[in-house]
């Protein structure tokens, strides 16, 4: 299956227009980034893909742009969910779809905010920073958790547990249904062979950050709400074939365990390597 990839789209700050979908493609995957507002976003996505698409599935996965309109997250959502499934684009919150033949294997992907734990550098410096992010953060101020109520770090970090334990009790879901029948899956619709894909806003990795961001000498608390460490998800049983993110200055790719780690952002700098025709194979 051929994925035509892309993120951080950014069209509020200038004009994006999609050139000519690739050759060959089965599904459209969007990790973020493309406008303040989430329902903004959709109905973008919408437009811009129309006459490219040709009724490929569409997946778009929220990045912390889409909630700087401030509008509450909960609500943001609850309002783009069934905008998009009447657009036909599955937007994807610690939720799945199944691409494929419904008879033959199939490709589940997974997608999850994945907002950052702030852990990377160990549990021992998480509160501090929280802490360093309360002040400086760029979604600080700007997105909301209830009318008026800011989202702070702290609420990142819960929505961050939230998504990772999603993201790896369906990835077991999904190998075990491989078997047979699992009571109460996480993923239904499972069949013999099927595989995942993880697709997230946030890198689950350092490695997916360029040398200056991992390790930042000047800042060295920059990068605990840039990244999250589960290279443990992808080196362990059930890792995804593939997981495809955002919110890096340029691409990506490469392999960590057993998982393809891909990233497509188009960041605005002519030396990121984006590629707007960029397509994977899982």
């Amino acid at each position: 299956m051929r994925l035509w990839i892309m993120s951080d789209l950014r069209v509020d700050l200038a004009p994006f227009d999609l050139p000519d979908a690739p050759p060959d493609f089965d599904a459209v995957i969007v990790a973020g980034g493309i406008c303040p507002g989430l329902c903004r976003s959709v109905r973008w996505l919408a437009q811009a893909l129309d006459g490219h698409r040709r009724g490929r599935p569409v997946v778009l996965v929220p990045g912390p742009a889409e909630f700087l309109d401030g509008v509450p997250v909960a609500e943001a959502l609850a309002e783009a969910v069934p905008l998009a499934r009447t657009l036909g684009i599955a937007l994807l919150h610690d939720a799945s779809v199944r691409l494929g033949d419904p008879t033959s294997c199939g490709v589940h992907v997974l997608g999850a905010t994945l907002w950052p734990s702030f852990a990377v550098d160990g549990a021992a410096n998480e509160r501090q920073a929280r802490a360093h992010a309360r002040h400086c953060w760029s979604v600080r101020g700007r997105a909301t958790s209830a009318p008026g109520v800011p989202f702070f770090p702290h609420d990142a970090a819960g929505g961050h547990h939230r998504s990772r334990a999603y993201i790896e009790d369906a990835l077991s879901s999904v190998v075990a249904g491989g078997y047979g029948h699992v009571p109460d899956p996480v993923v239904a619709g499972i069949r013999g062979g099927d595989r995942a894909v993880v697709v997230t806003a946030y890198p689950p990795s350092r490695s997916c950050l360029p040398p200056a961001l991992a390790r930042p000498l000047l800042d060295p608390w920059r990068v605990c709400w840039h990244v999250s460490d589960l290279d443990g998800v992808m080196e362990s049983w059930g890792a995804p074939v593939a997981w495809v993110h955002g919110q890096v200055p340029a691409t990506c790719d490469l392999r960590i365990g057993r998982t393809r780690v891909v990233s497509n952002s188009f960041a605005r700098d002519p030396t990121a390597g984006f590629d707007p025709c960029r397509t994977i194979v899982v």
